[in-house]
């Protein structure tokens, strides 16, 4: 599939697999006002996601030669890539766009909040995040990790509950409905 610039970014910020977040609790006025810094996030794992990456990634290095290299050099970005391409069959695992603030990732405070208070709902089972990677100086999204296994067909919605260092205002909710995340009845 061919994709414009903005059909290429409609589909990683407002498609069935990613959202722009904003703070819970927030008054709207409008589609997005009054939510304080709306964050990105994707679920890096939907098929259709996965595609649109590959492909943003491939624009960036056209337009900016040498990225994939100071990608490859970068050794967290390493170990991300390979944790992912070993669990990515048992595991949903949404991205955040944070920046690049690794100061607030190098608080253990901050971390320890994170590590509580992320979380997978599924209405009857609450599931805490099993794995994540900080934001690196090439790539600046937070990757959270969950296990897939209790995520069924028959759910009607998967809400995340995150906390985001870094971000001001870091708790954002986001819900994505099952029905409109499967393609071919996955």
């Amino acid at each position: 599939m061919e994709w414009t610039d903005i059909e290429l970014s409609q589909m990683l910020a407002d498609s069935p697999w990613a959202q722009m977040a904003g703070q819970p609790g927030k008054a709207q006025v409008g589609k997005n006002a009054g939510q304080g810094q709306l964050v990105q996030v994707y679920l890096v794992t939907a098929a259709p996601i996965t595609k649109a990456v590959a492909e943003r990634d491939r624009r960036i290095e056209l337009r900016r030669p040498g990225t994939a290299k100071a990608l490859a050099d970068d050794p967290l970005s390493e170990e991300r890539s390979a944790w992912l391409a070993d669990n990515r069959e048992g595991h949903i695992i949404i991205a955040a766009r944070v920046g690049d603030n690794n100061d607030a990732f190098s608080s253990g405070q901050e971390t320890h909040r994170m590590e509580q208070d992320t979380a997978m709902n599924l209405g009857r089972l609450r599931v805490k995040v099993s794995a994540y990677f900080p934001p690196t100086r090439t790539d600046p999204h937070l990757y959270l990790a969950f296990p897939r296994e209790p995520v069924t067909v028959a759910d009607k919605t998967v809400t995340f509950e995150l906390y985001l260092p870094g971000v001001p205002g870091p708790y954002r909710t986001i819900t994505f409905k099952v029905k409109d995340m499967l393609v071919e009845g996955k």
